[in-house]
């Protein structure tokens, strides 16, 4: 039996351990949050004591300062659980062998697709639609008074918990250390937290954070590539037609409609009618920054004295403004075409003006932009939300597979500079793509938990 360490207590990390547990591994995972969420969050909005959001970074303007929630659980409790597979002109971007584990024949994608399908009815569940949709594949369950819960790991963990398998410990891990006997870990104060050695050592905090760590365990200053999902939706409100499917939560799409030309889904959901009987709908794109049109962003690890400060600088070229604003256009014009009406702005805004860049230093939030709204007379209007550039806690490929460097990845996820010490999540990744990353991250921690 080998004991693993997997510093990181979301998605990615809790994913591993409980799957390299049932392969017959001890493993200790060390959180720096406490454990105060129990149940799934909308979109991270509800803010516990001892659970703000801390940032770790500095940022120029056009990189939004969103911050680290710190807690057990971590993202596993605030996404809404869509899993589609990296689409293939982003998969191309991976190596060879890891797009036969992902997508080959009896891949990982498969394999998960179909065991999701078994425990969560919304990953196929098919409604009939008025517009043309694709079903958004959800690993969520809807309960009894409508109450919404998605896939988490966590919540499998706690025979392994109670048998001494797994053991969760609350630690801020700021190094990593290998001596011939094994792996020791430095907390933020210079402590360290384990007196026995480890066999081996898995990152799995966030993508920023695993990069500040393997530069202060290499004792250097690093610079990795950073990138994010830009965010750009709008709120509707119509007069007119049938509904284009039943309403049943507020985290759950009734479908998306593919712009691969502009490296977009837009997704869709018809929420409630107000009060008047007008209609209202949100339109949602996620859209990537593509590493052919526009160099990613650069996160600098500025090593000193034992300390590692990060610092990024943000990058938007021409081609990848010039296609943001083709999804901003895009997306009223999609929507105005299966409504059937000519939407206008409720605002006129800059925003609105030919050219604009929707950037990062705005911040108008959806239910601001509901709110606007209801509170209107006029129909057949829309106003516009944003997830900043930054903020939308897709943060990836800051230590890719493949790439070059102290930070790269080799093919068995295991960190270049630091044999034994292996790196997960959206950070792992050569190319972010356009959908949502659940699937491929778990794909991951899956994929490692059988292989070492």
């Amino acid at each position: 039996m080998s004991t693993f360490c997997v510093v990181g207590g979301g998605l990615s990390g809790l994913e591993f351990a409980l799957y390299s547990a049932i392969q017959g591994n001890k493993i200790v995972v060390y959180e720096s949050g406490p454990d105060l969420r129990k149940e799934h969050v909308h979109f991270d909005t509800r803010v516990l004591k001892g659970d703000e959001k801390k940032v770790h970074w500095t940022a120029d303007e056009h990189w939004a300062i969103g911050g680290i929630s710190e807690r057990l659980g971590g993202r596993s409790l605030c996404y809404h659980g869509v899993m589609l597979p990296l689409e293939p002109q982003a998969l191309a971007s991976w190596p060879e062998v890891w797009q036969q584990r992902l997508n080959g024949p009896g891949g990982l994608y498969r394999q998960l697709q179909k065991e999701f399908t078994g425990k969560y009815p919304e990953m196929t569940r098919q409604q009939q639609i008025g517009m043309p949709l694709t079903h958004a594949p959800q690993a969520a369950v809807i309960g009894e008074n409508a109450t919404f819960s998605s896939y988490s790991p966590l919540y499998q963990l706690e025979p392994f918990i109670r048998d001494g398998v797994i053991r969760i410990e609350s630690a801020t891990i700021a190094k990593v250390e290998k001596k011939p006997e094994g792996f020791f870990l430095i907390d933020q104060n210079g402590r360290t937290v384990n007196p026995l050695p480890f066999d081996k050592c898995i990152l799995s905090a966030s993508a920023l954070v695993n990069n500040k760590i393997i530069s202060t365990s290499l004792a250097k200053s690093t610079t990795a590539q950073v990138t994010d999902h830009y965010c750009i939706g709008v709120a509707v409100k119509v007069d007119q037609g049938e509904r284009i499917a039943e309403y049943r939560h507020e985290m759950l799409w009734h479908g998306f409609s593919e712009h691969h030309d502009l490296n977009a889904n837009i997704f869709v959901v018809e929420r409630p009618n107000l009060g008047s009987g007008d209609r209202l709908l949100l339109l949602m794109a996620v859209v990537e920054q593509n590493p052919h049109q526009s160099e990613f962003s650069q996160l600098h690890c500025h090593y000193s004295q034992g300390q590692t400060r990060l610092e990024i600088q943000s990058h938007h070229s021409e081609a990848g403004i010039k296609n943001y604003n083709c999804v901003a256009r895009r997306i009223v014009e999609f929507a105005s075409e299966q409504l059937s009406t000519e939407l206008v702005p409720l605002f006129d805004t800059p925003t609105e003006q030919a050219g604009a860049f929707f950037g990062s230093t705005e911040s108008t939030e959806i239910e601001q932009a509901l709110a606007a709204l209801s509170e209107t007379d006029q129909s057949n209007v829309y106003t516009r939300f944003i997830f900043p550039y930054g903020s939308y806690e897709h943060e990836s490929c800051t230590h890719p597979i493949g790439g070059t460097g102290d930070i790269a990845l080799t093919n068995d996820l295991e960190l270049t500079a630091m044999p034994g010490v292996y790196a997960i999540g959206p950070g792992a990744f050569p190319r972010l793509g356009i959908a949502n990353p659940a699937l491929t991250i778990c794909s991951l921690s899956r994929w490692l938990a059988s292989h070492i």
